[in-house]
């Protein structure tokens, strides 16, 4: 699949959707923050919903998601109390008031939308995202994620590809191989290993990107890993990987979408309320 070129600011034309059969999911806060440095911090939510009629052009969208996240994820916070917390808080005063007035406008934009939108209490997006991969991509020729989250490449398959807003480039499963030589499900064992900084998940300590999809590559799946251990070995990353066996458990229910996404959304403000409103999809 070649990477397209795409003009988020291209003249709209009128498109006949009913020929199309793509499914278009957004990761809503993921490309908001495109805005958050720009002059109109304050005032883009016409751009934004500009911007995903673009995409929905441009990928042939029969049908668009729109997920936001809502507070941070209730199931990961139980499982790791400082999910997260390694995030820093605006102090400046002007830049507090660039934030206060971006998330005013990003929180108005479930009201302003046409296309569908799921925004639930204690749930983030990417669980949102992976529950739809799982139970209605089968529907549509091609889904396309809009995120530059790297912790969704995991949801990459044949008919399931990303589109990295910031980056402008496509993440296709014969593209992530190309790349790094790693399937979807390895890529995501790696993250498991090495953890992730942004949202304060600490992995194995010594092991960074590198390491970590050698690993993947070597044991294929975790189980696989898990059973190894403990590996002969005298450097200092063996040793902390053979005492991390807890670690690699836990940060698999933080970072594995496909497997734990239900109960992330179960876990939400309205619990399985949630479950049963994306059944009615």
């Amino acid at each position: 699949m070649t990477t397209k070129t795409w003009d988020d600011l291209a003249e709209l034309n009128q498109v006949d959707y009913v020929n199309h059969n793509n499914l278009l999911i957004i990761d809503a806060n993921n490309l908001s923050y495109r805005w958050l440095q720009r002059p109109n911090y304050n005032s883009f939510g016409a751009d934004f919903i500009r911007t995903i009629q673009s995409l929905a052009k441009s990928y042939e969208a029969k049908r668009t998601i729109v997920c936001f996240d809502f507070g941070k994820s209730y199931y990961r916070m139980e499982m790791l109390e400082d999910y997260k917390g390694t995030r820093k808080k605006p102090k400046e005063e002007d830049e507090v008031k660039r934030y206060e007035e971006f998330f005013a406008v990003l929180n108005a934009l479930p009201d302003e939308l046409d296309d569908e939108v799921l925004k639930f209490r204690g749930v983030e997006a990417d669980d949102l995202l992976a529950w739809i991969t799982q139970n209605i991509s089968q529907d549509y020729d091609h889904t396309w994620i809009v995120s530059s989250d790297k912790d969704l490449i995991q949801l990459v398959d044949d008919n399931i590809s990303i589109f990295n807003m910031f980056g402008r480039k496509e993440v296709t499963k014969q593209s992530l191989f190309e790349d790094l030589e790693l399937t979807p499900y390895q890529f995501m064992l790696s993250r498991i290993i090495e953890g992730d900084k942004s949202d304060n998940i600490i992995g194995i300590e010594g092991i960074g990107p590198k390491r970590a999809q050698a690993l993947a590559k070597e044991y294929l799946t975790l189980d696989n890993l898990l059973e190894a251990l403990p590996i002969k070995g005298r450097a200092k990353y063996i040793t902390n990987l053979n005492l991390g066996k807890e670690r690699l458990i836990r940060n698999e229910k933080l970072i594995n979408l496909k497997d734990y996404c239900i109960d992330a959304i179960k876990a939400g403000k309205e619990g399985s309320a949630y479950i049963e409103q994306l059944t009615s999809l």
